[in-house]
């Protein structure tokens, strides 16, 4: 199965500079969650991700006391060992209330209490829709391997109309939830979304758009290094070679 947000999460890790000292700050995390029995917190740290903790989620209730460093903005992973996984963004005194379906890899969930986290969300159910599309054309087309070449080829054109549709979809339903809150600084993982191998935001046609993202988030949140490298990224790609769009 595809892990949703898996691109993203390792552009963060790589790239989310910080100074990390941490404060005395925190957020309470409250979570029901089914199917795991264990998670792994990670938090991203300077250009790499530093585990946080493990623990045990007994009788489906995970409740932990999150730090926030010195950003005021940080941003974690929980890693269950269903495979499945969600990314929290925390600031002081963000209380978060949620259930949580870590069954599958496909990790599906609900939460309130910290308008980061709760964008988090908003972002993350167009990929879920998206994954669930691929996974199971991908499943189609492994029982159906015995067709024939006609057969496979109407199916294929088929599967692109679908994939055609949903990518516009999902990058419609981005665009209004960045929209709504265009300063928040977890929308700076929408921009490296993708559907299958197709970006949601493309450099060249989208440019204009990611420019005045960057600079919305920067000027709300000039000190944080998340901010200024994803303005820093976003002109390279401004300066870079224009190269051919995949369809």
């Amino acid at each position: 199965m595809r892990k949703p947000f898996l691109r993203a999460s390792l552009w963060a890790a790589f790239i989310f500079g910080a100074v990390t000292a941490c404060t005395k700050d925190a957020a309470e995390v409250n979570l029901a969650i089914e199917g795991a029995t264990e998670a792994i917190v990670v938090r991203i740290e300077g250009d790499h991700s530093v585990p946080f903790d493990t623990l045990d989620i007994v009788d489906g209730h995970l409740s932990i006391e999150l730090p926030v460093d010195s950003t005021l903005n940080t941003f974690y992973f929980l890693l269950f060992d269903t495979g499945g996984s969600l990314r929290l963004g925390i600031a002081p005194g963000d209380e978060i209330e949620g259930t949580v379906d870590a069954t599958t890899p496909m990790t599906e969930y609900s939460l309130t209490g910290s308008p980061m986290s709760e964008q988090l969300l908003a972002l993350y159910r167009p990929v879920l829709t998206s994954s669930r599309l691929l996974d199971s054309l991908d499943v189609f087309r492994q029982n159906r391997r015995t067709d024939s070449a006609d057969v496979m080829l109407e199916r294929e054109n088929r599967h692109f109309e679908l994939l055609q549709a949903r990518y516009l979809a999902h990058r419609d339903e981005i665009q209004a939830v960045i929209a709504q809150d265009s300063t928040n600084l977890s929308n700076v993982f929408a921009f490296f979304q993708q559907v299958g191998q197709v970006p949601i935001f493309r450099p060249g046609s989208d440019m204009a758009v990611m420019q005045a993202y960057a600079m919305a988030i920067l000027e709300a949140h000039p000190t944080h290094p998340l901010a200024q490298i994803f303005a820093e990224e976003v002109m390279r790609m401004a300066n870079a070679p224009a190269q051919p769009e995949r369809r």
